[in-house]
């Protein structure tokens, strides 16, 4: 354990309100769209009054902020996260409204740039809550106040309760399918032929119907090219090392998700979200296998 130079204490469960924030959140934008899309997108109206949204986003995350400085209780803290995530859902799903002069929701750059700042959330909570391990300080004053309190767990609301148990069932289930000996290897070789059709493509060489290169902009098809030589890279690194091959696939899954996917989100709106959601599944596999097979041969690269 590290000791404290700061005097600041951090949560033990900073992390899973952190995760719990972002998931609510992004689970609000879609359902939020989908809703609107199927209702034909309703007004909250009162003669020239106009209800956005946007300002119930906006009364949710105050609401969470009163509940954190008024209650210590971590079951507060959580249902706190939870009404907060709802809240910034709401509230950033309009951001075309407000960074355009003529109010349009449906600017086309909006989703691309919505993900971008999801992503770049992600990155930060990431770096918040695994760059250091708690000091000794810190690790005693999480255990004082849950044993005055309570780990909170056993007082969540129905809400937190149901997302839980969502939650660990995936997590079960996932667990369950890629321990199962050939699907991590079935689901990386698809990864590899995919790749290494979209890179004659792109180069010309091939012009398979089902991969229109046509309407794609310069900049995802510099993505998928970009991961296309990584994937080449890492087989010609497997030879070697098989480990470190695994590390090049999942550097290139990475491109398509962080570079290749925010282009095509810019220019698919949400129906980009199956490409990501296939690239996502991808770096899972990838990523349990890094975590679970040890390296079984020395590399010298």
């Amino acid at each position: 354990m590290r000791s404290d130079k700061n005097g600041l204490v951090r949560d033990t469960d900073a992390g899973d309100m952190l995760e719990l924030l972002l998931v609510i959140a992004v689970a609000t934008i879609l359902i939020n769209r989908a809703f609107l899309a199927v209702t034909g997108y309703p007004q909250i109206a009162f003669g020239s009054f106009h209800i956005a949204h946007m300002l119930w986003g906006g009364l949710l995350m105050l609401i969470a902020l009163v509940m954190l400085f008024h209650y210590w209780n971590p079951s507060v803290r959580r249902l706190a996260a939870f009404i907060s995530g709802i809240g910034f859902g709401l509230f950033i799903d309009e951001l075309g409204k407000f960074i355009t002069s003529d109010n349009d929701y449906f600017f086309k750059p909006t989703i691309a740039m919505i993900y971008i700042i999801f992503v770049a959330m992600y990155l930060i909570f990431r770096k918040l809550t695994e760059s250091d391990s708690l000091s000794e300080r810190e690790v005693k004053a999480n255990e004082a106040i849950r044993r005055e309190l309570g780990n909170g767990y056993e007082k969540d609301s129905r809400w937190l309760k149901s997302y839980d148990c969502v939650r660990n069932r995936s997590e079960a289930v996932m667990a369950r399918i890629l321990a199962t000996p050939r699907i991590i290897p079935a689901v990386m070789i698809f990864f590899v032929c995919i790749s290494l059709i979209q890179f004659a493509a792109i180069l010309g060489w091939i012009n398979p119907g089902w991969m229109p290169m046509s309407n794609v902009s310069g900049f995802s098809l510099a993505g998928a090219f970009s991961s296309s030589v990584l994937v080449l890279t890492g087989l010609l690194v497997m030879r070697s090392s098989r480990k470190k091959g695994v590390r090049w696939f999942k550097r290139a899954i990475l491109v398509n998700i962080f570079v290749t996917q925010v282009f095509l989100f810019y220019q698919s709106q949400l129906t980009a979200i199956w490409g990501l959601i296939i690239d996502l599944l991808i770096y899972v596999c990838i990523d349990y296998y890094l975590r679970n097979h040890p390296e079984k041969r020395k590399s010298f690269i």
